[in-house]
């Protein structure tokens, strides 16, 4: 008999350490779920910082195509002013002579070159580009 009581507790301890690895196979699964779980909604997270992500770089290309607007509206600007400029010393050129002032019009481009490096001067050594000054 104490053969048989010896089985039967061996089958017993098996029984119990299956039962143990059951248990803890059961354990696994509750947090494999868990991860698939927090997979999931990281994965939502994910597509929503994507789709972030995508809307910023539209903003950064339509800021990139505004610059690019801004920097030729500048250049014509500059075209603009030095016609101005040219327009201004034609005239003034035109109004010396009606006064009887018999000014050529390389002098009177001098005298207006003289006039903007003063002007510059007066900047105080500012930039244009500086918030400050304007």
């Amino acid at each position: 008999m104490k053969n048989f009581d010896e089985v039967l507790q061996k089958l017993v301890d098996e029984q119990d350490f299956l039962k143990g690895v059951q248990g803890q196979i059961v354990e696994n699964y509750d947090v494999m779920i868990k991860n698939q779980q927090q997979n999931a909604d990281n994965h939502d997270i994910v597509i929503l910082n994507q789709s972030t992500i995508i809307r910023n770089q539209e903003i950064i290309v339509n800021n990139q195509m505004n610059i690019v607007r801004n920097q030729k509206q500048i250049a014509q600007n500059q075209v603009t002013l030095d016609v101005i400029e040219q327009t201004q010393v034609f005239l003034l050129n035109a109004l010396k002579k009606l006064i009887g002032s018999h000014e050529d019009l390389q002098e009177t481009q001098i005298f207006v070159a003289n006039i903007r490096k003063a002007c510059e001067e007066n900047r105080n050594g500012q930039r244009l580009s500086d918030s400050t000054t304007l």
